[in-house]
């Protein structure tokens, strides 16, 4: 409606202006050296306006035929694309199929067709080499790759898988950093960067990684403050033995992230006894037993004492008075009781704990009970082989592999990062009682 409208006052102004010049006639005259041309000036604008029409058929033409023949190529360039595009999908049915030759065939095709788009020529070689096994042609395709923006991404990952392969982790994490930069998001790339960083023992990168991924909302507060008190741990047991005041920040640093987790009060007290202040180690011990007395805690703590001889009785009964009801204090005081050949205190201690089907540990210590007391071989013996069918203990193990450890370490003895849970194996594990 509005362009008709524009049509009509534009037609309205051109019949204006005519009009106006045919009822206005007048003479145009004009000397070219002795002579004079005379001629009327509808004679004039006639011209004027035939010459105008002259130059909007050219104009028409010249546009009209541009416009035809840039649609020609654009039609001839779409079904070359079409063509390329066809091929590149005949090329990833076939590496799917494994069908190797159709698949380098079609990507050589297709090459042909989409000369200007490297990228899924290169996507394609890529997925044929890997089939292949060529791994050392793979990585210059992935040297490629990362000089163009549109597969930077994929060059960095299969340099980082590359090198992962070839067990250079320094490399992989220098390719899987800049890919992290570049996408954190990517699946399970935080948690390959974090088992090579465990590999690799660097540390500040795990805090750094981890700060990243909790800022881009790729973990959750638990596993980054969870992450970060392992490295602050790793960071403490480096600086043990060299700087006593760093190391004890570090680990204090752990804890803060991991409260009363066993490990880090362990590594904790063997800092604190670098300096031999016992009564503080003491302190401590009652503390962390009274905030969260457990099974991994109770081995700690009775570790410690026995290895450096601060295991009095009497400390023992005022480290368990808190929570004398407890099992894993009753634990802790028969284990002790019998380590200091307190008999009495250790038999009236563990009769609540026996019932009818006690654990291996338990087992074990009515064993040492009825040889230390009484040096009743027959009984002891009976214990222990009642001890050989009964529960095992818990024991570190990893989640991953069902393989148990005796002491808690990031990297598990199977090769996974903080993949150690504290339970009981699934599997009795008669090489690691024995042990």
């Amino acid at each position: 409606m509005i362009r008709l409208v524009i049509f009509l006052i534009q037609i309205s102004i051109i019949i204006g202006i005519v009009s106006i010049v045919i009822s206005n006639t007048f003479v145009v005259s004009f000397d070219i050296g002795e002579y004079q041309y005379s001629f009327s000036s509808n004679l004039f604008f006639s011209l004027i306006a035939f010459l105008l029409v002259i130059l909007y058929i050219i104009q028409y033409i010249f546009f009209k035929t541009r416009f035809s023949f840039q649609r020609y190529l654009f039609v001839q360039k779409y079904k070359r694309l079409q063509k390329g595009y066809n091929y590149f999908v005949d090329a990833m049915i076939a590496i799917a199929n494994k069908d190797n030759k159709l698949a380098i065939s079609s990507n050589n095709k297709m090459t042909n067709y989409l000369k200007e788009d490297p990228g899924l020529s290169l996507l394609l070689k890529s997925e044929v080499l890997k089939i292949e096994k060529k791994y050392d042609q793979l990585a210059s395709i992935y040297e490629e790759m990362i000089k163009r923006k549109n597969t930077e991404t994929l060059g960095y990952r299969g340099l980082m898988e590359h090198n992962l392969r070839n067990q250079d982790f320094h490399h992989a994490f220098i390719y899987g950093e800049k890919l992290f930069s570049l996408n954190p998001r990517i699946e399970k790339l935080y948690e390959t960067l974090i088992q090579i960083i465990a590999k690799t023992k660097n540390w500040n990168q795990l805090i750094f990684i981890s700060d990243k991924a909790y800022s881009s909302r790729i973990i959750e507060t638990q596993v980054a403050n969870e992450n970060k008190s392992i490295a602050f741990y790793e960071i403490a047991k480096i600086k043990m033995h060299s700087d006593f005041k760093d190391s004890l920040k570090f680990i204090q640093k752990a804890l803060g992230l991991k409260k009363n987790f066993p490990p880090y009060i362990k590594l904790y007290l063997e800092i604190l006894l670098l300096n031999q202040n016992f009564s503080q180690i003491k302190k401590i011990i009652k503390k962390f037993w009274i905030d969260k007395p457990s099974s991994s805690l109770r081995n700690v703590i009775t570790e410690v004492l026995k290895n450096n001889n601060l295991n009095d009785i009497d400390f023992i009964k005022s480290l368990v008075d808190k929570n004398i009801n407890n099992e894993e204090s009753k634990k802790l005081l028969i284990d002790f009781a019998i380590y200091l050949n307190h008999w009495q205190l250790a038999r009236n201690n563990i009769k609540g704990l026996i019932g009818t089907n006690p654990t291996r540990e338990i087992c074990i210590f009515m064993a040492d009970i009825e040889m230390g007391e009484f040096n009743d071989k027959q009984k002891s013996e009976a214990w222990k082989l009642r001890g050989q069918n009964a529960e095992l203990e818990n024991y570190w193990i990893c989640k991953i592999t069902n393989i148990s450890q005796k002491n808690w370490t990031t990297m598990s003895e199977s090769g996974y990062f903080n993949s150690l849970e504290w339970r009981r194996p699934k599997m009795i594990n008669q090489e690691l009682y024995t042990k």
